[in-house]
């Protein structure tokens, strides 16, 4: 667009402040420009900033001096835009600033108020709003699950899993009978590829927080414990893709016996969790069975 002059704001302390004024604005980070602040949002954050200082019972205490640190950079905000002829600033990375506004506007809220709040969505920002999405019973936490898997998918391709159909090993292909259940699967999963040893571990998985689940303490459930501890490992050791709850889901809904146990959202966010399936056997520190 003709006239639009975008400019990066690289201090983390400003991009805090950017994205605490965009709060302020109409719509806050769920509008369509999401990710960057204007103008009118910064006359609008010194407006009320100004206000709140001036109320009585805020003109002493630490409460008054974090808002008249706001309002500093806020002004700093106001004089970069000025001196660059800036029409918009912009608080993000290029990574995060170039999503839909969809996942733009969840990519904000995973890493500021979530993660590290520094403009860019790292792993970690994404491990912590996962734990936070994963507490959150119902639907609504399981959307935002889903669209944090989508936003990994988008912003680190190397790390997850590209497509749910593919070769993976059922159970019916490794499950031995004792002493060792998963012999079959110790001796072949090296040999599998990086997506498909991703894809046999989202299977087992789904198994275990379903079907497995009729009896827990039972042989199936210990057994899908230890190929699920097995396959993290090589998972790990690789340091290769890894499958996420939507993957999960997806691939276990391929078997009408697992689908049965996952008709709504309200199941799925129940039985798949991410602290349970993933982190638990991913892990770092974590050892392979014997």
């Amino acid at each position: 667009m003709s006239g639009v002059r975008l400019v990066r704001v690289i201090d983390p302390l400003l991009r805090q402040t950017a994205f605490s004024i965009e709060q302020m604005a109409p719509g806050g980070i769920d509008r369509p420009e999401c990710g960057a602040v204007r103008a009118p949002d910064l006359e609008r954050a010194q407006g009320r900033l100004s206000e709140l200082i001036q109320r009585p019972g805020h003109r002493d205490g630490t409460k008054q001096n974090a808002i008249q640190l706001v309002l500093e950079r806020t002004h700093k905000l106001v004089e970069m835009m000025n001196a660059e002829g800036a029409t918009a600033l912009v608080y993000l990375d290029d990574a995060e600033y170039g999503l839909q506004p969809r996942l733009r506007s969840a990519a904000i809220e995973i890493d500021f108020c979530f993660g590290d709040k520094d403009g860019k969505v790292g792993p970690e920002d994404i491990k912590e709003a996962r734990k936070h999405y994963g507490s959150v019973r119902g639907p609504v936490g399981w959307n935002r699950l889903l669209l944090t898997d989508e936003i990994e998918r988008r912003l680190f391709p190397e790390r997850t899993l590209r497509s749910t159909e593919g070769l993976r090993l059922l159970p019916e292909d490794w499950l031995c009978g004792p002493p060792d259940p998963i012999a079959r699967l110790r001796k072949v999963c090296r040999y599998l590829d990086d997506s498909a040893l991703a894809r046999t571990y989202a299977d087992i998985a789904a198994r275990l927080a379903t079907v497995a689940s009729r009896e827990p303490e039972s042989d199936l459930s210990q057994v899908f414990e230890q190929a699920l501890l097995l396959l993290g490992g090589e998972i790990r050791k690789r340091n290769s893709v890894r499958p996420t709850i939507t993957d999960i889901a997806r691939i276990g809904c391929e078997d009408p016996e697992v689908k049965a146990w996952l008709k709504t959202p309200i199941e799925m966010s129940r039985r798949l969790q991410p602290s349970t399936l993933l982190d638990r056997y991913l892990a770092t520190g974590m050892e392979e069975p014997s």
